[in-house]
C-alpha cells in the first residue's frame, strides 16, 4: 500500500499480497473485515476523511455495499475500527523505537521525535483521525466508548517511557525500561513533578510538529525553488528537534 495509488484508479484490492496488507499492521492474511478496515487506512491517507468512501472500499473487494453495516454498523464504525487500527499500529512503533536505543537515552528521545515526524508524514489524513476524530460526531463517540480507556492508557504509558528518557537524559544514567503498560512507574515518576512536566512539554511539542509535517506547508511549498523549499523545510524541522532535546537538557 502506497501514498498515490489510490486517487490514480481504484485499484482491485483482491490481489494484494501479505507485503501489501503488512503496510499499516501484522496481519499478512487478513480477514475480510480486516481487509475492510486496511483499506479504509489507505483510502483516509489519500483522500482524507470528508471525502472517503465505503463503496470504494467494498468494491475494491469485489464486496457488497451493505457489508459495511454488516460488520461495522455503518460509516462511522468502519471509521472508529480504522482509527484504533492506525493507533494501536501508532503505539506499537512507539514501543519499539523507545525500547530500540537503551543505552543512549538522548540518542532514543530523537530517535523518537523523528520516528513520530515519519509517521506523520506516511499517515497523512489518517493522522487527523488518530489524534483528533472529529470527521463525524458519531465515529469519535464510538473510538471514545469502545477504545478510550486503552488510549488513555497507552498515553500514560508513553508519557512514562518518555519521563524515564527525560530523568536518564539529566541525570547521566541509564534506566532499564522494564516495565509495560500493566505496570509503568505513574507514583514514582510523580515524585519529580519536573520530569513530568518536561516530559509532557515533549510529548506536545513532538506532536505538533508532527501534525506540522503530515501535509503540505503553503508557505515553502509555494517557493520558486523546489530545492529551497526541501532545505528550508529540513532546517526548520533540525532546529524544532534541538529545541525538544533542550527541554530535556533542561536548558530552556
Amino acid at each position: 500500500m502506497s501514498r498515490g495509488r489510490v486517487s490514480s484508479e481504484i485499484a482491485n484490492a483482491v490481489g494484494y499480497t501479505a507485503k501489501d496488507w503488512l503496510a499499516y499492521g501484522d496481519q499478512p492474511n487478513p480477514s475480510t473485515r480486516e481487509k475492510m478496515i486496511l483499506l479504509a487506512i489507505e483510502e483516509i491517507i489519500e483522500l482524507g476523511p470528508a471525502d472517503f468512501n465505503t463503496n470504494r472500499v467494498c468494491d475494491r473487494l469485489d464486496i457488497k455495499h451493505p457489508m459495511v453495516n454488516h460488520y461495522f454498523g455503518n460509516r462511522d464504525g468502519l471509521i472508529a475500527e480504522a482509527t484504533w487500527w492506525v493507533y494501536q499500529h501508532w503505539a506499537a512503533g512507539v514501543d519499539a523505537i523507545m525500547h530500540s536505543a537503551m543505552k543512549n537515552p538522548r540518542k532514543r528521545l530523537e530517535k523518537f521525535i523523528r520516528s513520530e515526524i515519519a509517521f506523520s508524514k506516511r499517515m497523512g489524513g489518517m493522522l487527523l483521525l488518530l489524534h483528533y476524530p472529529i470527521s463525524s460526531k458519531g465515529s469519535q463517540e464510538i473510538v471514545d466508548r469502545t477504545y478510550g480507556d486503552q488510549m488513555q492508557r497507552y498515553f500514560q504509558y508513553h508519557l512514562a517511557l518518555l519521563a524515564v528518557t527525560v530523568r536518564d537524559i539529566r541525570s547521566g544514567k541509564v534506566t532499564p525500561l522494564d516495565f509495560d503498560l500493566t505496570n509503568f512507574p505513574t507514583t514514582e515518576l510523580l515524585a519529580t513533578p519536573s520530569i513530568v512536566f518536561a516530559a509532557s512539554q515533549i510529548s506536545w511539542m513532538t506532536h505538533g510538529v508532527a501534525m506540522w509535517s503530515s501535509g503540505h506547508h503553503l508557505g515553502s511549498d509555494k517557493m520558486d525553488n523546489p530545492a529551497i523549499s526541501k532545505l528550508t523545510t529540513a532546517i526548520a524541522l533540525d532546529e524544532y528537534i534541538k529545541l525538544i532535546l533542550k527541554v530535556a537538557e533542561k536548558e530552556v
